[in-house]
Parts: structure tokens; C-alpha cells; sequence
């Protein structure tokens, strides 16, 4: 893999810094991909001073060629949608559980 700097455009700032919209600036990168890395980076701020983006501009992180990006990129997307879906069901399960409970001791 190579070592890249994640390169990306501010679309938005609303009146609070901490808010941004941020874009690929690049078509080489695919958005999944580089939104999972930076999930997936380990930042833990010193103070309350605001430099998210100024810290994460600067880092460089390994990246596979666009055609690995999107397959590695769909993966974890898939796996997320995944996890919404049986949460969803867990979510289900348990409200009729509560409800049998109830009317078994009503």
C-alpha cells in the first residue's frame, strides 16, 4: 500500500467550528474507504481547542490502489448496514419480549 495524505475540500462551516462538511477532493479516493480510516484513527484531543482538521490534514495513512478502496470500502458499509438491520430485529425482539412479560404477569 501506499502512503498518502487523505486530501479533502470544507463544502460547509456553519457558525460553530466544530461543524464541517468535508469532500474528497480527488476521484482517485473512494469516500467509504477514507471515511472508515478516519473513523478508525486514534485521536484523543490534548485540550478543548478545536483542531481536528488541522491534526488529520497533516497525517498520511496507508492506502491500496481506488479498485481495493471501494471493495474494502463496500465491505464495511455492507457490514454496517448489517448491523443496523439485526439491531433493527434485536430491537423488535425485545419490545415483543417486554410485552409477553407483561401479559404473562398482568
Amino acid at each position: 500500500p501506499n502512503s498518502v495524505r487523505i486530501n479533502f475540500t470544507i463544502y460547509l462551516k456553519v457558525k460553530n467550528s466544530a461543524m464541517k462538511l468535508l469532500n474528497l477532493k480527488s476521484d482517485d479516493e473512494d469516500f467509504y474507504f477514507v471515511y472508515y480510516t478516519l473513523k478508525n484513527i486514534k485521536y484523543v484531543p490534548q485540550s478543548h481547542k478545536r483542531n481536528w482538521i488541522s491534526k488529520f490534514s497533516k497525517l498520511k495513512v496507508s492506502s491500496p490502489d481506488f479498485e481495493e478502496q471501494v471493495k474494502i470500502g463496500s465491505f464495511f458499509k455492507q457490514l454496517d448496514n448489517l448491523i443496523t438491520l439485526h439491531q433493527s430485529k434485536l430491537e423488535k425482539l425485545q419490545g415483543l419480549k417486554k410485552g409477553y412479560l407483561q401479559k404473562m404477569f398482568c
